[in-house]
């Protein structure tokens, strides 16, 4: 941090005002001070900003790995994870392209992108899976993070009863996906609760699936189907599809149920796939979405954002061994 400061040539209290007009943050120049001499650990907000300024603007990307985000059952915090992983990874410096897959459209809403005005344009995911339009004309760009979104509406439940009537459409998706897939490094699809069209085109395009599942009973059994629905695919059309692991989400330590969930999940599923640590429940996240924000951008040190970071780290580990990409420099 104290090269980057000194090669801008601005002093301590310099650099906190930038920090402050980058981040919509108050950080003086006791706290700069801190973090560059240890005293205090440097907060995931700044060490992003400062990964991604340390990058510059003519980074090469791609090619893109594909992420499904995706549950059969509802309500398990699959969107605030799509949405927050996303974001994480866009501050890191990497572009990166969000896809509501969902027609309840929830990702482009915790986003503040409105899902009407976008279906009254035709630039939604709908108007790609139909031919109406392309990709790139359809992506909308976060102003803070970067983050680019391909939005949703409630006209892609339509589109799923059209897909089903096309020859070979599970591959749909796929295929409006590959070219595109060198402009980005990470492509990350929210999936709809079910095990439908859009579902199934969303895994078919991937090449990772991540399974975030609320400590409850009834959403782990949702699990069973999900990982039954991966292993048909692997056999029948997608032999490389591969699950990154289960995120445990809404949990509360307090709370006897939640921890005989958790231990259930590490029962069942901990010798096939990595668990990653529970996403505990917060009203920052709700609170987020009505500010239009990734919560992780707004609350950076809220509860479970270090799980999120976690899972964006796993992420870029993974499309370096696959691609042989390099990470990108640690600010800190």
């Amino acid at each position: 941090m104290r090269g980057f400061r000194e090669g801008q040539g601005l002093s301590q209290p310099d650099f906190a005002i930038y920090l402050n007009e980058k981040l919509g943050r108050r950080y003086g120049r006791q706290q700069v001070s801190r973090w560059e001499n240890g005293a205090e650990r440097i907060p995931e907000a700044v060490a992003s900003l400062l990964r991604k300024e340390m990058l510059g603007p003519d980074l090469p990307h791609g090619p893109a790995l594909l992420v499904v985000l995706t549950n059969q059952k509802g309500g398990v915090g699959k969107t605030t994870s799509a949405v927050n992983v996303a974001s994480i990874l866009a501050q890191d410096g990497y572009k990166v392209l969000l896809i509501d897959a969902d027609a309840q459209a929830n990702a482009t809403l915790h986003l503040g992108v409105n899902a009407m005005e976008r279906q009254e344009a035709g630039r939604t995911l709908y108007d790609v899976l139909t031919g109406k339009a392309a990709v790139r004309d359809c992506v909308v760009t976060m102003e803070r993070t970067g983050l680019d979104l391909l939005p949703s509406s409630i006209r892609l439940s339509q589109g799923e009863v059209e897909l089903a009537a096309r020859p070979a459409s599970n591959f749909i998706l796929r295929g409006h996906l590959s070219d595109i897939r060198k402009d980005y490094d990470f492509i990350l699809i929210d999936c709809p609760p079910n095990l439908g069209q859009m579902t199934l085109n969303g895994l078919t395009a991937a090449d990772l699936a991540l399974i975030p599942c609320q400590a409850e009973l009834m959403a782990i059994a949702g699990v069973d189907y999900l990982l039954q629905t991966i292993e048909q695919l692997r056999r029948l059309c997608h032999p490389d599809l591969s699950v990154l692991g289960l995120v445990p989400t809404m949990y509360t330590q307090r709370n006897t149920q939640d921890r005989e969930s958790l231990s259930l999940i590490h029962e069942r599923y901990g010798q096939e796939m990595r668990i990653f640590e529970p996403v505990p429940r917060s009203t920052t996240y709700a609170q987020s979405v009505a500010a239009g924000r990734a919560t992780i951008e707004v609350a950076p040190e809220v509860a479970g954002g270090a799980v999120f970071r976690s899972i964006a780290n796993a992420l870029i580990a993974e499309r370096g061994k696959r691609f042989g990409t390099p990470e990108v420099p640690n600010a800190a």
